[in-house]
């Protein structure tokens, strides 16, 4: 019995031909591939969302999730193994797992299942902990509806969060929605934000820089890093001066600016009342006095006679002077 085999012989350039012709379709895979990762992203993280976890345990499913994938298998791995595939440290791990455990104890809920490795006395260490993840099926089914939806073309992530918060109550057990949108900050309060940021940053460049030593600090200032520094300081000095130029100046800063060496404020208009009578009887009584009285009033005194002791000290009799003067006995 002859069998017979179909062979296709390439020269290298129908080959290539050949390559370009199939690259749309594995792009196109490619692309589909990508897409389902996204999507389910997207999906899990939507959904510890509205559970209220926070970010560290988020991410903690997120990298569990990214070892398993959706078979709903379990893995058990070290807290160097998952740092090394999450590309963070150990620490970091045991962070996010923390989290994870004080979260999902408060609200009574998690899509991990963790079992944490017995510890052995011999190798002086804990093994392994055992992950599982539990809700793969409400992640098939979120991207499905998200994709079957009429708004995933124009806004994907919008439509897989409305098919997350619809499939929501799909998970078993699910805590009611804990997500709340934050409430819309008023332009004013932007802007003023900004500005306080900008503000903490600079002082804390300036603490960094105080805090280097002589030798770096000398080494950073004349370096091309510190020249592009000093730009960069120049450019923000020339962008506050300009914020500055739109707010109104202060009435004490334009009576510093605009004087002749005296500090005197004007009286506004609700201050410019005119004298009540008494007031200006008592002033027109000062003034008559004043015209009426001699400019210098003389009083001769004698202080002390040759050849007779005196009756009272000198400094008495002239104290007793001033006084007749002051009093108008003259």
């Amino acid at each position: 019995m002859t069998k017979k085999a179909h062979v296709l012989d390439f020269t290298p350039a129908a080959f290539h031909r050949r390559l370009d012709s199939q690259k749309p379709e594995e792009s196109e895979r490619a692309a589909t591939v990508l897409d389902d990762c996204a999507d389910g992203i997207l999906a899990l993280d939507f959904a510890l969302t509205f559970a209220g976890f926070g970010y560290e345990a988020r991410q903690l499913t997120l990298s569990i999730v990214g070892l398993l994938g959706g078979g709903g298998g379990a893995v058990e791995a070290f807290d160097g193994e998952l740092a090394a595939h999450v590309n963070c440290s150990d620490r970091t791990i045991r962070r996010w797992r923390s989290a994870h455990f004080k979260e999902s104890k408060f609200i009574k809920f998690s899509l991990l299942e963790i079992i944490e490795g017995e510890y052995d006395a011999d190798q002086r260490r804990y093994d392994k902990t055992s992950y599982r993840f539990t809700a793969p099926d409400y992640v098939d089914s979120v991207v499905s509806a998200a994709r079957a939806a009429d708004l995933y073309p124009s806004d994907r992530r919008a439509a897989v969060e409305r098919a997350a918060e619809e499939h929501y109550g799909d998970i078993p057990d699910a805590p009611p929605r804990r997500r709340s949108r934050k409430p819309r900050r008023a332009p004013t309060v932007k802007v003023e934000q900004a500005f306080v940021n900008a503000s903490r940053s600079v002082e804390k460049g300036r603490r960094a820089l105080r805090e280097l030593s002589e030798d770096s600090r000398e080494a950073l200032l004349e370096s091309r890093q510190g020249e592009e520094l000093r730009r960069t300081l120049l450019k923000l000095q020339v962008d506050i001066a300009g914020v500055l130029e739109d707010f109104p100046q202060s009435l004490e800063r334009e009576e510093i600016e605009g004087g002749v060496g005296h500090f005197v404020r004007h009286p506004s208009g609700r201050d410019q009342n005119e004298p009540e009578a008494a007031e200006v009887a008592a002033w027109e009584k000062l003034e008559r006095r004043a015209a009426g009285a001699p400019l210098v009033i003389t009083r001769e005194v004698t202080l002390y006679t040759p050849g007779q002791p005196p009756q009272a000290p000198a400094e008495d009799m002239e104290a007793e002077a001033i006084r007749a003067e002051g009093c108008g006995e003259v």
